[in-house]
């Protein structure tokens, strides 16, 4: 299945909202495939800055489901979108 941002957005506006966004420490998306299989990609900082107060942006991955919901968000952390491809290989 190929997909495209826009795409993802237009079937998941709730997750795409400002609040939303800022409430999680969201950067920016993009989305990949692996295998003909979509992946939404979440520069973030989730959440990084409980105990110190310094934010530290990493990526996380989220699965897209058929219907093109966005599902499962893998537990890995990525410094760097290189890491992110090589994960998704």
């Amino acid at each position: 299945m190929k997909t495209d941002l826009n795409e993802l957005k237009l079937n998941n506006k709730g997750w795409f909202t400002k609040g939303n966004k800022a409430f999680f420490g969201d950067i920016n998306y993009r989305v990949l495939h692996s295998e003909n299989k979509p992946y939404l990609v979440r520069l973030t900082n989730a959440w990084t800055d409980m105990f110190d107060g310094v934010k530290k942006p990493h990526y996380k991955i989220n699965e897209i489901n058929n219907d093109l919901s966005i599902g499962h968000l893998f537990d890995n952390e990525f410094k760097t979108i290189e890491e992110v491809k090589r994960f998704l290989k």
